[in-house]
């Protein structure tokens, strides 16, 4: 999709602190082979804060930033991956109540962790069919903690980091310009995460903490090619960022900055993205990612405010957020820097 006069106002993240993954590797509960081919040197923990409550800091941090008036806010959206604090509820309301208040949409977006991607989009088509000046609220948090998700053992190569994030939509002028987006869906090897065993009636029917790998060994022993499953999925993602890069009016070659899942070393194909896109390490924002962790529905949100904060990318500056969520659903957005904002460092 091509997008004309939506931007970015604002963004902030709130993140847990560090936890070294060398000491959850002491205390067995990281296996250190799975450390060093992730590549992970710190996970972002949080067990005292509901995700809500984080979409709600790093809202106000983002408002605070943007200066928008609360009474503009036709919109906020809320995407997460897990639990969010309480059964059959929508904490979308809840941090509406507790940033921008007003009358306006508050909705749910569930995209796994491509989520936060689709949270954009929905806000841009949103403020862009307003007849007048409005603004977009577009929050992502989640918290992986024991019993019922394990951090460093429910999921292989995706260790989890706690935190939420907040980006500030507006039409006229912002930090950032969205160029375009892209999502695209590709359901072939939907039961990947889910199993290939009959849905539950009961929220943790299947036994806590939740196994990802059992999940997706069960559906894998059905007799599934996994090299064609990772080549599906590759070339729709491949598809998401052509089609936004297109969108844009950019080539790859043009793109200052990349921002990808935080995702471990081991399950990242850097060749791949290196010979179709030409995308270097340096260019990415792995660096910082390492010391986070996934975050579910927001490494894109937290990379772009990272660059931000630390100066990282100038005005003219193309920026590039990517995103894949289990289903699967890949997602692309590219922006286009157009002011150097005077942020302190928080996502550090």
């Amino acid at each position: 999709m091509i997008w004309d006069d939506v931007y970015l106002s604002s963004a902030a993240v709130w993140l847990g602190e560090k936890e070294d993954v060398k000491l959850a590797v002491s205390e067995g509960r990281y296996d250190a082979e799975e450390q060093v081919e992730d590549d992970f040197l710190a996970m972002r923990v949080a067990p005292d804060v509901a995700p809500p409550d984080m979409a709600v800091q790093a809202a106000e941090r983002a408002l605070e930033r943007s200066g928008a008036d609360r009474d503009s806010f036709a919109l906020v959206v809320h995407a997460s991956v897990g639990f969010q604090g309480a059964d059959h509820w929508s904490p979308a309301p809840y941090i509406q109540s507790r940033t921008v208040g007003g009358n306006g949409s508050a909705v749910e977006v569930k995209q796994a962790s491509n989520g936060g991607l689709a949270a954009l989009e929905l806000a841009a088509g949103y403020l862009s069919a307003q007849r007048g000046p409005a603004s977009a609220l577009v929050t992502t948090a989640d918290r992986y903690s024991l019993p019922s998700f394990d951090r460093y053992r429910s999921d292989k190569g995706l260790p989890r980091g706690d935190g939420g994030t907040a980006l500030v939509l507006t039409r006229g002028a912002g930090v950032a310009r969205l160029l375009s987006t892209s999502i695209v869906s590709d359901t072939t090897h939907e039961a990947l995460y889910r199993g290939p065993g009959p849905l539950h009636d009961l929220s943790g029917a299947d036994g806590w903490p939740v196994d990802i790998r059992k999940h997706r060994q069960a559906y894998l022993d059905q007799g599934i090619d996994i090299w064609e499953l990772i080549a599906s999925v590759n070339a729709r993602q491949q598809e998401a960022i052509q089609t936004a890069l297109k969108d844009a009016g950019v080539d790859s070659g043009e793109i200052a900055r990349w921002v990808f899942p935080f995702a471990g070393r081991g399950v990242v194909d850097w060749e791949l993205r290196k010979r179709d896109f030409g995308i270097e390490e340096e260019r990415t924002t792995w660096d910082w990612g390492r010391t986070v962790g996934h975050l579910g529905a927001g490494d894109q949100a937290a990379g772009i405010v990272r660059l931000l904060e630390t100066g990282a990318v100038r005005p003219g500056d193309k920026v590039v957020l990517a995103g894949i969520g289990a289903g699967f659903y890949l997602g692309c957005a590219v922006l286009e820097i157009t002011e150097t904002p005077d942020w302190t460092v928080t996502a550090d």
